[in-house]
């Protein structure tokens, strides 16, 4: 049977030392994950108003499309298919811009809950910490005033 090392006793001091980088690492996180949500929260609106103008501009292309096909159906000429063939152009790559943006936006969605999640997570155990040393600090103060 091989013979193992004593561990040695942990100081008072390197306990302290470790509590207090845990909860300032704690604090960092959250200030972290405030600003990345600030952040991710402005991208999926910039991104949504972007899906919305696209739409909104995919509607009118629509329709310039049927006027397009209408007025070369009733007069076929070289201008008015030029006229169509613009109109589809116009609307596939309209198709394209949206497709882009809902998936970025959904990719950003996505990184969102993630990070609402983290968030409160770790604003849980920091209110947590916090509401422990009040209880600590005021047990302290009791014990004092009894003797």
């Amino acid at each position: 049977m091989p013979v193992t090392k004593k561990q040695p006793v942990a100081r008072n001091a390197v306990i302290a030392n470790s509590i207090k980088t845990a909860v300032h690492n704690l604090e960092i996180a959250l200030e972290k994950a405030n600003k990345a949500l600030v952040a991710r929260s402005a991208e999926s609106k910039k991104l949504m108003n972007e899906t919305r103008r696209l739409r909104k501009r995919h509607v009118a292309q629509m329709n310039r499309k049927k006027r397009a096909i209408a007025a070369e159906k009733k007069n076929s000429t070289a201008e008015a298919r030029k006229a169509v063939k613009v109109a589809i152009a116009e609307l596939n790559a309209t198709k394209k811009g949206i497709e882009k943006t809902t998936a970025a936006r959904q990719a950003v969605l996505e990184e969102l809950n993630g990070l609402k999640q983290s968030q409160k997570y770790v604003n849980a155990y920091v209110k947590g910490i916090y509401a422990a040393d009040r209880t600590i600090a005021s047990s302290n103060k009791k014990k004092r005033a009894k003797r």
